[in-house]
């Protein structure tokens, strides 16, 4: 699991198997999900082959907001939450576009 700084799970990382969409071929990988306790509620942030690779993936998202909702930037234009991440990703903030502070 990894944990951001207040010390609660945010990730589960479990190894096995998965289906290629494509080939339908099985493959034993280390998937990474978000961590809820219900765990019908749980969704992936994706699969990895190697643990190094999923451990980093979780680690680079534990300071990334989720961005699940639609905002109004504030001159009333809806941000859907693909640009959100995008503008995050770029270093602007979600909402306006403009530079975040750091």
């Amino acid at each position: 699991m990894a944990l951001d700084d207040a010390v609660r799970p945010r990730f589960l990382i479990h190894h096995g198997p998965a289906v290629n969409a494509v080939t339908h071929e099985t493959l034993m990988m280390y998937r990474v999900d978000h961590w809820v306790l219900k765990r019908s509620d749980r969704w992936p942030l994706g699969y990895y082959e190697t643990l190094a690779q999923a451990q980093l993936a979780a680690e680079s998202a534990l300071g990334t907001p989720m961005f699940l909702a639609p905002v109004t930037d504030p001159l009333g234009r809806i941000v859907t939450p693909e640009e959100q991440r995008e503008r995050w990703t770029a270093g602007l903030d979600p909402r306006t576009g403009a530079p975040r502070a750091r």
